[in-house]
C-alpha cells in the first residue's frame, strides 16, 4: 500500500503557463485532459489539480518521475459523479502490475490559492 499528497500554489501553475504556454500544458497534460479542461471553467486551477494528482501518484508507488515514467503516463478522468480517477500506461502502468497494485483512489481539490490531491494505491 502507498499514499502519495501533494499541494501545489496555483500561482506557480499561471506563472509556468505564462512563461512556456502551450508547451507546458502539452508536456504534463494528455490530449484528453487538455480537452476536459478547455471544456471547463478556473482552468489553472484544473491544470493544478491535475498537476498535483499526477505528483501523488508517483509518490504513492514510490518512484516520483524516475525510471522512465512520464507525466503522460497518467491520466485523469471523471466519473459520471464527478469523482476523479486514474487511467495508467507505458512505464509506470507496468510497474504497478509489477508491484501486484490494482486499486488506486485519488481525491483533488482546490481553493484560490492552493490545489492538493491525495492517492493512495493497494
Amino acid at each position: 500500500m502507498g499514499i502519495g499528497v501533494d499541494i501545489i500554489e496555483i500561482k506557480k501553475i499561471s506563472i509556468a503557463i505564462e512563461r512556456s504556454g502551450q508547451s507546458l500544458i502539452n508536456r504534463i497534460l494528455t490530449a484528453n485532459e487538455i480537452e476536459t479542461i478547455g471544456e471547463l471553467s478556473k482552468s489553472h486551477e484544473r491544470i493544478a489539480g491535475f498537476w498535483a494528482a499526477k505528483e501523488a501518484a508517483v509518490k504513492a508507488i514510490g518512484t516520483g518521475f524516475r525510471l522512465g515514467i512520464l507525466f503522460h503516463d497518467i491520466e485523469i478522468h471523471h466519473d459520471n459523479y464527478g469523482a476523479p480517477f486514474y487511467i495508467f500506461k507505458g512505464r509506470l502502468l507496468k510497474l504497478l502490475n509489477e508491484k501486484n497494485i490494482s486499486k488506486t483512489s485519488i481525491s483533488i481539490s482546490h481553493c484560490s490559492k492552493y490545489a492538493i490531491a491525495m492517492a493512495i494505491f493497494d
